[in-house]
């Protein structure tokens, strides 16, 4: 928002502004292209003159097409008079010295004006009317003039080819390989292992979703004798007769009983043995992810 300029403006006044207090004109159909098209608060300055070598300097505030408007307190300004000017004088855009001195005493033009400049240098505003210089490298200038962001990655060393060499495998878990990679199938419903020597191997028998599922347990043991040493220790008793005389005794005999109970020695050891046995399945079904595996091309 501000002062503007244009080149080439010049075209004949098709209506003048009337008498020396007008604010109002218009120019030859078409021309008024030439000239600055000021938005709200913007501005140019023009110069009113004829075949006799007379000139005014009036400010212009807004342009339609073909039809100008003066600035209230915008006539005969930089040191010229108003005058009344007629249809077939001209009107130019021409460089004017008060365009110069506003130009001239701009904040920000005096602050770039006051540095000292030096080589591999930019300068950049550290707010209102106030100017730094930094470094800049030739480095970051081929990365400035780089058009687009393909050329730019290719000035950092961080183009495609560059981040991810091709044959690179890596895992995606998505349905079908990312545009550049191929989708590798030589490895199906298997697990990934996490190795602390060279990867890229492979190996086991038993596919994933076989392995991981409800497993029955169950299991038995060959026919087995049990010996003495793997019975509880344990005691018997038997009961004997005697004749008259008392002089033998026979069991289960038919004399007379007499009370007598003889025992015998502890036997077995009380040694383990098998069974056969059974029990609940163990539900191994573990929740997954399936993930695809893919080579970079």
């Amino acid at each position: 928002m501000g002062l503007k300029f244009s080149n080439f403006g010049k075209a004949i006044i098709s209506s003048a502004p009337s008498g020396t207090t007008g604010l109002s004109f218009t120019v030859e159909v078409g021309k008024g292209v030439l000239f600055p098209s000021p938005g709200i608060g913007d501005y140019f300055y023009g110069i009113f003159k004829d075949a006799s070598g007379n000139r005014e300097v009036v400010k212009i505030e807004a342009r339609t097409t073909d039809s100008l408007i003066i600035a209230q307190g915008g006539r005969g300004l930089d040191g010229t008079a108003p005058r009344t000017w007629a249809a077939g004088d001209y009107f130019v855009a021409g460089v004017t010295s008060i365009a110069l001195q506003e130009s001239l005493v701009n904040p920000n033009l005096q602050a770039l004006g006051a540095l000292e400049t030096s080589a591999d240098k930019m300068a950049y505003f550290t707010g209102p009317g106030t100017v730094a210089l930094a470094n800049l490298s030739s480095y970051i200038r081929s990365l400035l003039d780089d058009d687009d962001a393909s050329v730019a990655r290719a000035t950092l060393g961080a183009a495609p080819a560059s981040l991810i060499p091709p044959g690179t495998v890596m895992s995606f878990f998505q349905a079908t390989a990312p545009a550049g990679w191929t989708q590798v199938t030589a490895h199906h419903n298997k697990a990934l292992r996490v190795v602390g020597s060279s990867g890229g191997g492979s190996g086991g028998s038993v596919a994933f979703t076989s392995a991981f599922t409800s497993q029955a347990v169950s299991g038995w043991n060959s026919a087995t004798t049990l010996t003495s040493a793997q019975i509880p220790a344990h005691t018997h008793s038997i009961s004997t007769y005697g004749d008259e005389t008392g002089t033998g005794f026979v069991c289960a005999g038919s004399g007379p009983f007499v009370s007598n109970i003889n025992s015998f020695e502890n036997t077995g050891g009380g040694g383990s043995h098998s069974h056969i046995f059974t029990g609940t399945a163990i539900n191994l079904a573990v929740q997954y992810i399936d993930i695809i595996i893919a080579s970079k091309d």
